[in-house]
Protein backbone atom coordinates (compact mmCIF):
# COMPACT_ATOMS: atom_id res chain seq x y z
CA UNK A 1 0.00 0.00 0.00
CA UNK A 2 0.90 3.85 -0.22
CA UNK A 3 1.75 5.09 3.21
CA UNK A 4 1.74 9.29 3.10
CA UNK A 5 3.51 11.52 5.35
CA UNK A 6 6.36 8.67 6.00
CA UNK A 7 8.07 9.39 8.80
CA UNK A 8 11.61 9.39 8.88
CA UNK A 9 13.28 6.53 9.43
CA UNK A 10 17.15 6.54 10.75
CA UNK A 11 18.99 4.90 7.18
CA UNK A 12 21.81 3.75 9.08
CA UNK A 13 22.85 0.20 10.86
CA UNK A 14 21.58 1.18 14.02
CA UNK A 15 19.29 -1.94 16.22
CA UNK A 16 17.20 -1.18 19.17
CA UNK A 17 20.01 -2.92 20.86
CA UNK A 18 22.17 0.51 20.61
CA UNK A 19 19.63 2.48 22.92
CA UNK A 20 19.32 -0.54 24.94
CA UNK A 21 23.77 -0.80 25.35
CA UNK A 22 23.57 2.93 26.34
CA UNK A 23 21.76 2.76 29.35
CA UNK A 24 23.29 -1.04 29.77
CA UNK A 25 26.37 1.58 30.41
CA UNK A 26 24.91 3.82 32.52
CA UNK A 27 23.54 1.22 35.02
CA UNK A 28 26.68 0.52 36.26
CA UNK A 29 28.10 4.65 35.69
CA UNK A 30 32.05 4.25 34.69
CA UNK A 31 34.36 6.93 35.05
CA UNK A 32 34.16 7.41 31.39
CA UNK A 33 33.04 5.28 28.41
CA UNK A 34 35.43 3.76 25.89
CA UNK A 35 33.76 3.66 22.31
CA UNK A 36 35.93 1.68 20.07
CA UNK A 37 34.86 3.25 16.33
CA UNK A 38 32.21 2.90 13.53
CA UNK A 39 30.24 5.40 15.61
CA UNK A 40 27.11 5.83 14.15
CA UNK A 41 27.46 4.73 9.90
CA UNK A 42 27.05 8.48 8.70
CA UNK A 43 29.19 7.63 5.63
CA UNK A 44 26.89 5.63 4.22
CA UNK A 45 23.96 7.41 5.29
CA UNK A 46 21.36 8.92 3.20
CA UNK A 47 21.40 11.65 5.69
CA UNK A 48 24.42 12.11 7.12
CA UNK A 49 24.08 14.78 9.84
CA UNK A 50 20.59 13.61 11.19
CA UNK A 51 22.40 10.24 11.58
CA UNK A 52 24.77 11.96 13.70
CA UNK A 53 22.23 13.74 15.52
CA UNK A 54 20.53 10.35 16.39
CA UNK A 55 23.90 9.16 17.40
CA UNK A 56 24.32 11.79 20.36
CA UNK A 57 20.40 12.14 21.13
CA UNK A 58 21.03 8.57 21.92
CA UNK A 59 24.07 8.42 23.79
CA UNK A 60 23.69 12.00 25.64
CA UNK A 61 21.62 10.32 27.68
CA UNK A 62 25.22 8.98 29.22
CA UNK A 63 27.99 11.00 27.61
CA UNK A 64 26.26 14.12 29.35
CA UNK A 65 26.95 12.10 32.79
CA UNK A 66 30.89 11.07 32.00
CA UNK A 67 33.52 11.09 28.57
CA UNK A 68 32.69 8.91 26.23
CA UNK A 69 36.44 8.42 24.32
CA UNK A 70 36.08 7.75 21.00
CA UNK A 71 38.37 6.15 18.09
CA UNK A 72 38.10 6.43 14.50
CA UNK A 73 36.19 3.75 12.68
CA UNK A 74 36.27 2.70 8.85
CA UNK A 75 32.85 4.62 8.71
CA UNK A 76 33.83 7.38 10.45
CA UNK A 77 35.52 7.88 7.08
CA UNK A 78 32.73 10.28 5.14
CA UNK A 79 33.97 10.88 0.84
CA UNK A 80 33.88 14.91 0.81
CA UNK A 81 33.74 15.46 4.60
CA UNK A 82 37.62 17.53 4.73
CA UNK A 83 40.53 16.04 3.06
CA UNK A 84 40.23 12.77 3.87
CA UNK A 85 36.91 12.71 5.15
CA UNK A 86 37.10 12.53 8.97
CA UNK A 87 35.90 15.75 9.14
CA UNK A 88 33.04 15.74 10.94
CA UNK A 89 34.69 13.42 13.28
CA UNK A 90 36.96 15.81 14.12
CA UNK A 91 34.51 18.53 14.40
CA UNK A 92 31.75 16.78 16.57
CA UNK A 93 34.58 15.26 19.55
CA UNK A 94 36.44 17.23 21.89
CA UNK A 95 40.10 14.72 22.94
CA UNK A 96 42.87 15.54 24.62
CA UNK A 97 45.78 17.72 22.24
CA UNK A 98 48.40 15.95 20.60
CA UNK A 99 51.54 17.53 19.77
CA UNK A 100 52.66 17.32 16.06
CA UNK A 101 49.39 17.00 14.86
CA UNK A 102 48.25 18.70 11.41
CA UNK A 103 45.21 20.28 10.40
CA UNK A 104 44.67 17.26 8.78
CA UNK A 105 45.44 14.55 11.12
CA UNK A 106 43.85 17.01 14.42
CA UNK A 107 42.70 14.64 16.91
CA UNK A 108 42.54 11.46 15.20
CA UNK A 109 44.99 9.90 17.73
CA UNK A 110 45.80 11.46 21.43
CA UNK A 111 46.41 9.75 24.90
CA UNK A 112 45.15 10.27 28.42
CA UNK A 113 45.96 9.18 31.91
CA UNK A 114 43.44 7.87 34.73
CA UNK A 115 44.94 7.00 37.68
CA UNK A 116 47.41 3.94 36.97
CA UNK A 117 45.95 3.42 33.48
CA UNK A 118 47.57 5.03 30.29
CA UNK A 119 45.19 5.11 27.14
CA UNK A 120 45.93 5.52 23.74
CA UNK A 121 43.55 6.02 21.32
CA UNK A 122 44.89 4.94 17.67
CA UNK A 123 43.22 5.49 13.74
CA UNK A 124 43.95 2.15 12.25
CA UNK A 125 43.10 3.56 8.58
CA UNK A 126 46.23 4.61 8.57
CA UNK A 127 48.15 1.57 8.67
CA UNK A 128 45.01 -0.94 7.68
CA UNK A 129 45.13 -2.87 3.86
CA UNK A 130 40.87 -3.03 4.16
CA UNK A 131 39.16 -0.26 1.85
CA UNK A 132 36.71 -0.14 4.34
CA UNK A 133 35.54 3.66 4.21
CA UNK A 134 34.41 6.05 1.81
CA UNK A 135 37.74 6.52 0.48
CA UNK A 136 41.20 4.26 0.76
CA UNK A 137 43.55 6.45 3.09
CA UNK A 138 46.10 4.42 4.23
CA UNK A 139 49.26 6.12 4.72
CA UNK A 140 47.66 9.26 5.08
CA UNK A 141 49.73 10.29 8.25
CA UNK A 142 53.14 9.24 6.62
CA UNK A 143 54.52 7.80 9.46
CA UNK A 144 54.38 10.07 12.25
CA UNK A 145 51.22 8.28 13.94
CA UNK A 146 53.15 5.66 14.21
CA UNK A 147 56.14 7.89 15.36
CA UNK A 148 54.06 9.32 17.93
CA UNK A 149 52.82 5.66 19.01
CA UNK A 150 56.29 4.47 20.00
CA UNK A 151 57.32 7.64 21.71
CA UNK A 152 54.04 7.23 23.42
CA UNK A 153 54.81 3.67 24.36
CA UNK A 154 58.23 4.31 25.63
CA UNK A 155 57.22 7.29 27.18
CA UNK A 156 54.80 5.21 29.58
CA UNK A 157 56.76 2.23 29.94
CA UNK A 158 59.32 4.42 31.69
CA UNK A 159 56.91 6.94 34.04
CA UNK A 160 56.78 4.75 37.05
CA UNK A 161 53.35 6.10 38.20
CA UNK A 162 52.02 4.53 35.04
CA UNK A 163 51.12 0.54 35.63
CA UNK A 164 48.61 0.06 32.70
CA UNK A 165 48.86 0.57 29.41
CA UNK A 166 45.35 0.10 27.39
CA UNK A 167 45.26 0.76 23.42
CA UNK A 168 42.00 1.79 22.37
CA UNK A 169 41.44 1.16 18.33
CA UNK A 170 38.77 0.09 15.73
CA UNK A 171 40.27 -2.54 13.30
CA UNK A 172 41.45 -5.78 14.75
CA UNK A 173 44.31 -7.94 14.77
CA UNK A 174 42.55 -11.10 15.85
CA UNK A 175 38.89 -12.64 14.72
CA UNK A 176 37.68 -15.70 14.20
CA UNK A 177 34.54 -15.21 12.78
CA UNK A 178 33.83 -16.29 8.53
CA UNK A 179 32.55 -14.26 5.87
CA UNK A 180 33.21 -11.09 8.01
CA UNK A 181 36.25 -8.01 7.67
CA UNK A 182 38.54 -10.28 9.18
CA UNK A 183 42.02 -9.45 10.91
CA UNK A 184 44.07 -7.08 9.24
CA UNK A 185 47.60 -7.95 8.08
CA UNK A 186 48.67 -3.91 8.66
CA UNK A 187 47.57 -3.74 12.08
CA UNK A 188 50.22 -6.69 12.47
CA UNK A 189 52.87 -5.11 10.53
CA UNK A 190 52.50 -1.42 12.12
CA UNK A 191 51.14 -1.53 15.55
CA UNK A 192 51.99 -5.28 17.11
CA UNK A 193 55.52 -5.16 17.65
CA UNK A 194 55.37 -2.07 18.87
CA UNK A 195 52.88 -3.71 21.76
CA UNK A 196 55.11 -6.26 22.10
CA UNK A 197 58.23 -4.32 22.49
CA UNK A 198 56.73 -2.12 25.33
CA UNK A 199 54.88 -4.23 26.59
CA UNK A 200 51.00 -3.04 26.18
CA UNK A 201 48.19 -4.93 28.41
CA UNK A 202 45.24 -4.76 26.78
CA UNK A 203 43.88 -3.56 23.34
CA UNK A 204 40.23 -3.34 22.81
CA UNK A 205 39.04 -3.46 19.55
CA UNK A 206 35.60 -2.90 17.50
CA UNK A 207 35.14 -3.79 13.61
CA UNK A 208 33.88 -7.09 13.96
CA UNK A 209 30.47 -7.38 15.64
CA UNK A 210 30.81 -10.12 18.25
CA UNK A 211 32.43 -10.60 21.48
CA UNK A 212 35.81 -12.07 21.88
CA UNK A 213 39.04 -12.47 23.19
CA UNK A 214 42.89 -13.52 22.99
CA UNK A 215 45.25 -15.43 24.99
CA UNK A 216 48.05 -13.16 25.77
CA UNK A 217 50.82 -12.46 22.91
CA UNK A 218 53.50 -11.49 22.36
CA UNK A 219 55.71 -12.60 19.03
CA UNK A 220 54.48 -13.73 15.56
CA UNK A 221 55.26 -16.70 13.38
CA UNK A 222 57.80 -15.97 10.47
CA UNK A 223 54.71 -16.64 7.96
CA UNK A 224 52.87 -14.85 5.73
CA UNK A 225 50.05 -13.72 8.13
CA UNK A 226 52.53 -12.76 11.43
CA UNK A 227 50.64 -15.12 13.02
CA UNK A 228 50.49 -14.06 16.88
CA UNK A 229 51.88 -16.42 19.47
CA UNK A 230 50.15 -17.24 22.40
CA UNK A 231 52.16 -17.13 25.74
CA UNK A 232 49.96 -18.69 28.05
CA UNK A 233 46.61 -20.62 28.07
CA UNK A 234 44.64 -20.04 31.67
CA UNK A 235 41.64 -17.89 30.84
CA UNK A 236 40.65 -16.68 34.24
CA UNK A 237 43.21 -14.96 35.60
CA UNK A 238 46.37 -13.72 33.30
CA UNK A 239 49.50 -12.05 33.67
CA UNK A 240 50.03 -9.04 31.43
CA UNK A 241 53.66 -8.95 31.62
CA UNK A 242 54.00 -12.25 29.29
CA UNK A 243 51.74 -10.89 26.49
CA UNK A 244 48.80 -8.52 25.64
CA UNK A 245 45.41 -9.60 25.26
CA UNK A 246 43.57 -8.27 22.67
CA UNK A 247 39.28 -7.83 23.11
CA UNK A 248 36.63 -7.46 20.36
CA UNK A 249 34.01 -5.96 21.78
CA UNK A 250 31.47 -4.91 19.11
CA UNK A 251 28.23 -5.46 20.19
CA UNK A 252 27.45 -1.97 20.79
CA UNK A 253 23.86 -1.95 18.68
CA UNK A 254 24.70 -2.53 15.07
CA UNK A 255 21.33 -4.55 12.98
CA UNK A 256 24.30 -6.55 11.71
CA UNK A 257 25.67 -8.69 14.13
CA UNK A 258 28.78 -11.57 13.59
CA UNK A 259 28.27 -14.06 16.34
CA UNK A 260 27.13 -16.59 14.20
CA UNK A 261 29.99 -17.16 11.75
CA UNK A 262 32.70 -18.22 14.08
CA UNK A 263 34.61 -21.02 12.50
CA UNK A 264 35.19 -24.06 14.47
CA UNK A 265 37.68 -24.93 15.36
CA UNK A 266 38.82 -21.39 15.42
CA UNK A 267 40.46 -20.02 12.64
CA UNK A 268 41.31 -16.49 11.26
CA UNK A 269 41.04 -14.79 7.74
CA UNK A 270 43.30 -12.11 7.98
CA UNK A 271 43.52 -9.20 5.10
CA UNK A 272 47.00 -9.57 3.72
CA UNK A 273 46.59 -7.24 0.52
CA UNK A 274 43.98 -5.63 -1.59
CA UNK A 275 43.58 -6.03 -5.57
CA UNK A 276 43.00 -2.75 -7.68
CA UNK A 277 39.79 -0.77 -7.39
CA UNK A 278 36.93 -2.48 -9.05
CA UNK A 279 35.88 -0.11 -11.82
CA UNK A 280 32.01 -0.48 -11.18
CA UNK A 281 32.84 0.19 -6.71
CA UNK A 282 35.55 1.48 -6.37
CA UNK A 283 36.79 -0.74 -3.92
CA UNK A 284 40.01 -2.79 -3.18
CA UNK A 285 38.56 -6.46 -2.88
CA UNK A 286 40.73 -7.86 -0.09
CA UNK A 287 43.10 -10.63 -0.64
CA UNK A 288 42.48 -13.57 2.51
CA UNK A 289 44.81 -15.72 4.01
CA UNK A 290 43.57 -18.16 6.44
CA UNK A 291 45.48 -19.47 10.02
CA UNK A 292 44.85 -21.31 12.73
CA UNK A 293 43.88 -19.52 15.85
CA UNK A 294 45.66 -20.94 18.43
CA UNK A 295 45.82 -17.82 19.78
CA UNK A 296 41.48 -18.20 20.58
CA UNK A 297 40.67 -17.55 24.62
CA UNK A 298 37.36 -17.01 24.65
CA UNK A 299 33.54 -16.42 22.06
CA UNK A 300 30.65 -15.66 22.99
CA UNK A 301 28.03 -16.95 20.30
CA UNK A 302 25.09 -16.88 21.95
CA UNK A 303 24.55 -12.97 22.23
CA UNK A 304 24.85 -10.08 20.15
CA UNK A 305 25.19 -7.47 21.86
CA UNK A 306 27.18 -6.50 24.55
CA UNK A 307 30.42 -4.17 26.50
CA UNK A 308 33.13 -5.09 29.11
CA UNK A 309 33.49 -2.86 32.32
CA UNK A 310 36.97 -2.58 33.79
CA UNK A 311 37.70 -2.26 37.57
CA UNK A 312 41.05 -1.16 38.26
CA UNK A 313 42.54 -2.37 41.49
CA UNK A 314 45.81 -0.14 41.91
CA UNK A 315 46.93 -2.48 45.11
CA UNK A 316 48.68 -0.80 48.22
CA UNK A 317 51.75 -1.67 48.27
CA UNK A 318 55.18 0.17 46.35
CA UNK A 319 56.35 -2.80 43.67
CA UNK A 320 53.13 -5.26 44.93
CA UNK A 321 50.39 -6.43 42.63
CA UNK A 322 47.68 -4.34 40.87
CA UNK A 323 44.61 -5.91 39.41
CA UNK A 324 41.82 -5.22 36.45
CA UNK A 325 39.00 -7.79 37.01
CA UNK A 326 37.11 -7.43 33.62
CA UNK A 327 33.44 -8.51 33.16
CA UNK A 328 31.74 -8.72 29.76
CA UNK A 329 27.70 -7.98 29.72
CA UNK A 330 25.09 -9.05 27.39
CA UNK A 331 22.47 -6.84 26.96
CA UNK A 332 19.77 -8.93 27.40
CA UNK A 333 16.61 -6.23 27.78
CA UNK A 334 15.07 -3.22 27.51
CA UNK A 335 16.09 0.16 29.82
CA UNK A 336 19.55 -1.70 29.59
CA UNK A 337 19.23 -4.75 31.06
CA UNK A 338 22.67 -6.82 31.34
CA UNK A 339 23.44 -10.37 32.29
CA UNK A 340 27.52 -11.22 33.51
CA UNK A 341 28.47 -13.28 29.67
CA UNK A 342 31.85 -13.79 31.82
CA UNK A 343 34.71 -12.29 34.47
CA UNK A 344 38.38 -12.69 34.35
CA UNK A 345 41.28 -10.61 35.71
CA UNK A 346 44.55 -9.16 34.24
CA UNK A 347 47.47 -8.81 36.95
CA UNK A 348 50.84 -7.70 36.87
CA UNK A 349 52.72 -5.96 39.31
CA UNK A 350 52.89 -2.37 40.06
CA UNK A 351 55.68 0.04 38.59
CA UNK A 352 56.80 1.92 41.52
Amino acid sequence: MTVTNVPYVNDNLGSPAASDTTLGVERLQPLFHLLNGDLCYANIAEDRVRTWWDFWENNSRSARNRPWMPAAGNHENELGNGPIGYQAYQTYFSVPETAGQSDLTRGLWYAFTVGSVRVISLANDDVTYQDGGNSYVRGYSEGAQKAWLEKELAAARSDHDVDWIVVCMHQVAISTVDKFNGADLGIREEWVPLFDKYGVDLVVCGHEHHYERSHPIRGQEANVTLTPVATATATDVIDTTKGTVHMVIGGGGTSVPSNALFFDPPQCRVITSVGAPDPVTGKRLPVYVKEQALWSAVRNAAHSYGFAAFAVDPGSKPGGPTTITVTYYDVVGTDGQLAPFETFTLRRLRRD
